[in-house]
């Protein structure tokens, strides 16, 4: 193997390691009794659709962007609509594509959410010194503009889809 595969391979279990720690953090740290259940698949289309900067997906749109079939996404979006959450809307030129929006409700609520997470991380930074807060901001930041980088998915798709079934 050359030094740039190993490099990688170090990299990448580094990079395993802190994202599943950091998963089982938010899931143990972010419920909260809520409509809305922190890194739920609803949380997610939640948050893409509570982006104001960002045009109104299509059903077909925000499957692709969550990973997930339609069929489970209509399944979402009709609990989300009953609970007042979101709303759909046809589009004027082209009927048959349906356009997701938040709610006034939906997004109160997701304002609720995004303030008691940060409140939890708040409380869980408490702890940590001035320079482990300088620290750990730098490394975020640099973290963030690194995984702009980061594409899982190599040209053979199977390499990283052929996960075995537990």
């Amino acid at each position: 193997m050359s030094q740039h595969t190993d490099h990688c391979r170090s990299a990448g279990e580094q990079f395993l390691n802190f994202t599943i720690r950091f998963f089982n953090l938010a899931k143990a740290s972010y419920q909260q009794h809520n409509q809305i259940k922190a890194n739920t698949v609803a949380f997610h289309a939640m948050m893409r659709l509570n982006q104001p900067y960002l045009t109104a997906p299509t059903m077909s749109e925000l499957a692709k962007e969550l990973d997930i079939p339609k069929q489970q996404l209509t399944k979402l979006v009709n609990d989300l609509e009953s609970k007042g959450l979101v709303e759909r809307q046809h589009d004027s030129v082209n009927r048959r594509q349906v356009h997701l929006y938040i709610t006034p409700s939906g997004s109160a609520i997701m304002h609720q959410l995004r303030a008691a997470m940060l409140d939890c991380t708040v409380t869980g930074l408490s702890s940590f010194s001035e320079e482990e807060l300088k620290d750990l901001t730098c490394c975020l930041e640099r973290l963030s503009r690194l995984l702009e980088k980061f594409h899982p998915e190599p040209p053979d798709e199977a390499v990283c889809r052929e996960f075995p079934k537990l």
